[in-house]
């Protein structure tokens, strides 16, 4: 038992970090409600990780990898950064052109999936509305011109070396 909380540790501090931090972030505050209800997320991994419900058949040095996190954040803050833009650009026109679109999901690891669907949702103008076998449907408030999100695909080569 003792050595499965020792695997579980990287998996909390490393990617509950990161997602505590978007807590944060997101809210747009460090009062202390904030800070204590985002403890949900090194909490919930580590749980998670304990009970290997997470599926992280990865090695531990994977959840050490600042070049790969950092990737990750700078595309996460690329797509909110495009998502204001674009959407502010159809309030402004005053037109959508809203749809649905299928992306394929190369992505195989629960915390892979997860991240991957945080990163689509917390972009403005997109939702991720369900993950079902390989494939990811995604509501587009702008409907890009090919049939994938620009950015998805290097998003998902990095979550699968992250993640798997």
């Amino acid at each position: 038992m003792r050595e499965r909380l020792i695997k579980a540790l990287p998996a909390a501090l490393v990617g509950g970090g990161i997602l505590w931090g978007l807590w944060i972030l997101f809210w747009r505050s460090t009062g202390l409600p904030v800070v204590l209800s985002g403890m949900w997320c090194p909490l919930t991994l580590f749980f998670l990780a304990v009970r290997r419900g997470l599926g992280i058949g990865v090695s531990c040095s994977v959840w050490f990898r600042p070049d790969l996190w950092g990737s990750f954040l700078f595309l996460f803050l690329y797509g909110v950064i495009r998502g204001v833009c674009r959407t502010t650009v159809s309030i402004l026109r005053g037109k959508y052109s809203p749809g649905i679109i299928a992306i394929p999901l190369r992505v195989r690891s629960d915390l892979g999936k997860l991240l991957l669907v945080l990163a689509i949702t917390a972009s403005p103008g997109t939702i991720a509305l369900l993950a079902e076998e390989e494939i990811l449907y995604v509501h587009c408030l702008e409907l890009p011109p090919k049939p994938e999100l620009p950015g998805i695909g290097l998003l998902q080569r990095i979550l699968v070396k992250l993640t798997g």
